[in-house]
């Protein structure tokens, strides 16, 4: 299921990745999702379906194991609907039994940030092939061009990618060694006052007869026992 936000209103999508129409599972059950469309519409749940030859990207994304495959996305979460495929059972899923069935683990559902990543990498390759024909026809660009962009492109951003890392990397461990050397150099000086301290702390007691060895002072008065 996808989930949609709208100004005054959530809209959910509940999908049927893919449903090849030669199967006849999936012609068996396309009455009934046209149906469920009719009795979801008030509901603001979209319900819509997916050719799966036609879209492998998805089928791969999806993780679909057969045909048909019912699949409810909302709010960066999916759910599979694995029960009896009539259409009160159906309407009633995307309703309110959704709330009942765990969803798939994070990284399977496409619609959050971590399955849109995917989505783009793997759509990258086709987007790629289709740029490189248009340029063909448009510009006339040769095999040697395409293969030459297509080597120079990943190294350079790759090398750019490893100076950025490596720049960080640096001046992390720069900054690092800077704070344990003004670190060792406190605790020196703090050390070095404490030495002086205890130095000049033992000269007094001699000197001005309050320390703990200080000679005795004679008495001021004839002592007679």
């Amino acid at each position: 299921m996808k989930s949609r936000r709208t100004a005054n209103s959530r809209s959910l999508n509940l999908r049927v990745p893919p449903s090849p129409p030669v199967l006849a599972d999936c012609k068996q059950l396309a009455p009934t999702w046209q149906e469920l469309a009719t009795e979801l519409a008030d509901s603001n749940i979209r319900v819509a379906k997916v050719n799966g030859p036609e879209c492998r990207t998805l089928v791969k994304r999806l993780d679909v194991k057969a045909y048909p495959s019912i699949f409810y996305l909302r709010d960066g979460e999916m759910r599979e609907y694995t029960a009896a495929r009539t259409l009160s059972a159906l309407a009633n899923f995307g309703r309110s039994g959704w709330r009942s069935v765990k969803p798939v683990p994070f990284w399977k559902a496409p619609n959050n940030w971590f399955g849109r990543a995917c989505g783009v990498a793997l759509a990258a390759p086709g987007v790629a092939a289709e740029m490189v024909e248009w340029s063909k026809k448009t510009y006339g660009v040769s095999d040697v061009v395409v293969l030459f962009v297509a080597f120079a492109v990943p190294t350079t951003v790759g090398m750019l990618a490893i100076a950025l890392v490596d720049h960080l990397v640096v001046r992390q461990a720069t900054m690092e060694s800077a704070n344990a050397r003004s670190r060792d150099e406190r605790e020196r000086a703090a050390r070095a006052r404490e030495r002086e301290e205890a130095a000049a702390g033992g000269d007094g007691g001699w000197e001005g007869g309050g320390g703990r060895d200080a000679a005795p002072h004679p008495h001021p008065h004839p002592h007679y026992e």
